[in-house]
């Protein structure tokens, strides 16, 4: 064998490897994305982005749900998106966040009635909505689900 056909080889290996394993991490619910694509973002428990899925998971396990709606051009919203990764533990474990594109997502908007960024819309797990709010950090968010 030439060494050009060892390294294509290697290269195909890697490739099915590596293909290997990340579906096994997606599978068993281990990759910890902290990017901020939707693609890259739908495992780190308890924080994911809107789809129709993820809420009717939350739903399913009986979870309340947190919409948060969030732009890549507001500051307030990329803090509190860096703060709810970092802080994760903080989140109770029978609330999903699940963060809402308020530049895109319409549908969702005009579902629930969401007119800025940074909004918030706590429902529980019926899908009754309990609170609603703009603004605050993850300590706001943690004290008003405690009201609520």
């Amino acid at each position: 064998m030439t060494k050009f056909n060892l390294l294509l080889i290697f290269v195909v290996f890697l490739i099915v490897s590596g293909a290997v394993f990340y579906r096994f991490n997606l599978n068993n619910e281990k990759v910890d994305m902290t990017t901020s694509t939707k693609s890259n973002r739908t495992n780190t428990i308890g924080y994911l982005e809107f789809s129709p899925e993820n809420q009717t998971s939350a739903k399913f396990k009986g979870k309340s749900l947190l919409f948060f709606a969030a732009t890549t051009w507001c500051q307030t919203c990329s803090e509190l998106d860096k703060e709810i990764l970092k802080r994760i533990n903080k989140v109770p474990s029978d609330l999903t966040i699940l963060k809402v594109d308020y530049d895109n997502d319409k549908e969702m908007k005009k579902q629930y009635n969401i007119t800025v960024q940074h909004t918030l819309v706590l429902l529980d797990e019926d899908g009754v909505e309990l609170d609603r709010w703009v603004g605050g950090g993850l300590d706001n968010i943690l004290t008003r689900i405690q009201k609520s």
